[in-house]
């Protein structure tokens, strides 16, 4: 009886396993595919048709990835690394799309919900690693958690205390988000590939992602000051960052 109930379980299993198989080949292909195309959209930043599109095929890839690790951590065995970095991926991405969708207009409600849905998904999940024994690394988690934690943090303050004032950001916003979601893609593929340099092969990425996020934010800045005839470290009343007084 027991030899039979055994031979079940083991029957049972292959599906399952060759789901988890197909999962992480189509989250490993499109998690691939979509370092090259953010690559290519990065390429493109100063030809609008050419950036949108590929922009919008980064951000299918992105959906797909975040898609089958969701699957992963509801039916598979997953990672620490691999949860926390599928909800900075996935909320950025989100993000930083409303951000070139909205412009100067206010974020939505539902928008809000999805904010507040991200945040408390990830609080929770770090109670519940604090109170296990698994295993996870701490600056890793932390960092990445405190990256969602900022992001998330800003987009409520905008909207509902200074939205007026943050408004013009938003080529700024979508700078650093998307970048964040490129980021989040590079660390899950080095830290995956060169496993046995972790955390550094984790960490060191999202470092290099966040010089580029400056050096592409300083640009924008600088040309926005060359536009409107102004020097550096004065501030305006249009856009927020410079004045004439």
């Amino acid at each position: 009886m027991e030899a039979l109930r055994q031979a079940i379980n083991l029957r049972n299993a292959v599906p399952m396993q060759r789901l988890h198989s197909l999962n992480v080949l189509v989250h490993v292909l499109s998690g691939t595919i979509g370092l090259v195309i953010g690559l290519v959209a990065l390429f493109y930043k100063n030809r609008s048709q050419q950036h949108s599109r590929y922009g919008r095929y980064f951000l299918y890839t992105l959906t797909v990835v975040v898609g089958t690790a969701l699957l992963g951590v509801l039916l598979f065995r997953s990672s620490s690394f691999l949860i926390i970095l599928t909800l900075l991926g996935g909320y950025v991405g989100y993000s930083g799309y409303r951000a070139v969708r909205l412009r100067e207009s206010r974020s939505s409600m539902l928008d809000m919900l999805i904010t507040l849905g991200v945040l408390l998904a990830g609080i929770l999940y770090l109670l519940s690693m604090q109170r296990t024994s698994g295993n996870w690394s701490p600056s890793v988690v932390y960092s990445t958690l405190s990256a969602l934690v900022l992001v998330a943090g800003y987009d409520l303050v905008k909207h509902f205390w200074l939205h007026e004032r943050l408004k013009t950001w938003w080529l700024y916003e979508h700078i650093y988000k998307m970048l964040s979601a490129y980021s989040a893609l590079l660390s899950a593929f080095s830290g995956t590939v060169l496993s046995q340099y972790k955390p550094y092969s984790q960490i060191l990425p999202s470092v290099v992602c966040v010089l580029t996020i400056v050096y592409f934010i300083w640009q924008q800045v600088r040309k926005r000051s060359i536009l409107t005839g102004l020097q550096p470290g004065r501030r305006s009343d249009k856009t927020g960052f410079y004045s004439t007084n």
